[in-house]
């Protein structure tokens, strides 16, 4: 099978299963389907996520002296750990959350959001959430209350466009 075969069979397999089942963002569920023999740890340690990270997140360190910072995602810790060590600013991530590993294998919703606020000790309308998915990151946070920005980075569905736009963002309100 070429490369593009093999690319367009995986995309054809994921989206069988959709962003809105938890299985979609486990490797072990795709290793475990497919009976891959080499090791999930293996082959996540074979991934630069260091060279997919928009050049604005160093922005965070910023944001940090003013605000505590959280991370909040799909990914299972196994890959959200990979994805940290690409980070400079890791020292200025106070916490993190996994809906997959750290609520039973669920995608964000309103009961994730809930339970954040709930462990950092805070009311919903006290925290910001900035994603780019608009159901995981803007309608379920603030169908809790939580204040939530789309980063849209293309450009065509936000008014955010990058994370320097959330400086502005934050010094109007």
């Amino acid at each position: 099978m070429s490369f593009n075969e093999a690319q367009r069979f995986v995309i054809k397999e994921y989206e069988k299963i959709g962003q809105d089942d938890a299985r979609w963002y486990i490797p072990e569920y795709w290793f475990d389907l497919y009976d891959l023999d080499t090791p999930v740890d293996t082959a996540l340690d074979s991934v630069d996520y260091a060279s997919g990270v928009y050049e604005d997140i160093n922005i965070i360190q910023e944001f940090a002296e003013t605000y505590t910072i959280i991370i909040s995602t799909n990914n299972p810790r196994s890959i959200l750990e990979h994805k940290l060590k690409g980070l400079k600013f890791i020292n200025h991530i106070t916490h993190t959350f996994s809906s997959i590993s750290d609520f039973g294998n669920i995608v964000k919703n309103r009961q994730f959001y809930t339970s954040i606020c709930s462990k950092l000790g805070i009311r919903p309308p006290q925290m910001l959430h900035v994603g780019d998915n608009y159901l995981y990151d803007v309608l379920e946070p603030y169908a809790v209350g939580i204040n939530a920005l789309l980063i849209d980075r293309d450009g065509e569905n936000s008014t955010m466009h990058s994370l320097h736009d959330l400086r502005l963002i934050l010094k109007n309100h």
